[in-house]
């Protein structure tokens, strides 16, 4: 998942660096960052009343605990006010993310999972290239994963033929995606 995460973010700026006329920000979501799980992403002006936003995180020990993330998280957005990076935005939003949550409530939880939703959002402009962004999203979540008791040997009882340990749970939850406060910085 980390070189998928890494070829997203090499693709995203060299895309960013052949738009000569279009408006590019980065930013942080602080949020995230403040759950220790650092985050950087790229917002890149499509039209006149469009970006498109591609956030990224990874976390190998989140808020001091055994949690792993990494995850993308790219979304479209359009703002009403008709100028890109200004005032209230709708979107679109997407996750691919992988995780390993060890010891929550006795349990392991090791998988992958991807969903859509529907984001709304509220950029404040502090100064002419520095904005705050307040977001929220609402989507579908799909996920894969595998889950077992602490201390159980998992690698031994759930294994296929080839003796690889397989997923023995997935479903979908109607979860929020993406909820924060991000620092944005127009580049130009």
């Amino acid at each position: 998942m980390r070189n998928k995460f890494l070829l997203i973010i090499a693709m995203t700026m060299m895309f960013a660096a052949r738009s000569s006329a279009q408006m590019i920000a980065v930013n942080t979501d602080v949020a995230m960052d403040a759950c220790m799980a650092p985050s950087l992403g790229v917002e890149l002006t499509l039209g006149k009343k469009s970006t498109l936003n591609i956030n990224g995180l990874y976390a190998a020990n989140m808020l001091g605990k055994d949690i792993r993330i990494a995850a993308v998280q790219p979304e479209w957005r359009v703002y009403i006010s008709g100028r890109p990076m200004f005032h209230h935005y709708v979107g679109a939003i997407g996750l691919l993310s992988s995780y390993k949550f060890s010891h929550l409530a006795g349990k392991v939880y090791d998988g992958d999972a991807g969903g859509l939703g529907l984001s709304y959002g509220y950029v404040w402009p502090v100064t002419q290239r520095l904005l705050i962004d307040f977001h929220t999203s609402l989507g579908l979540v799909f996920y894969h994963q595998k889950e077992y008791f602490v201390g159980d040997d998992y690698d031994n009882h759930y294994t296929n033929e080839e003796g690889n340990p397989y997923a023995n749970a997935h479903g979908s939850l109607l979860m929020p995606l993406r909820i924060g406060v991000s620092v944005s910085y127009i580049l130009k």
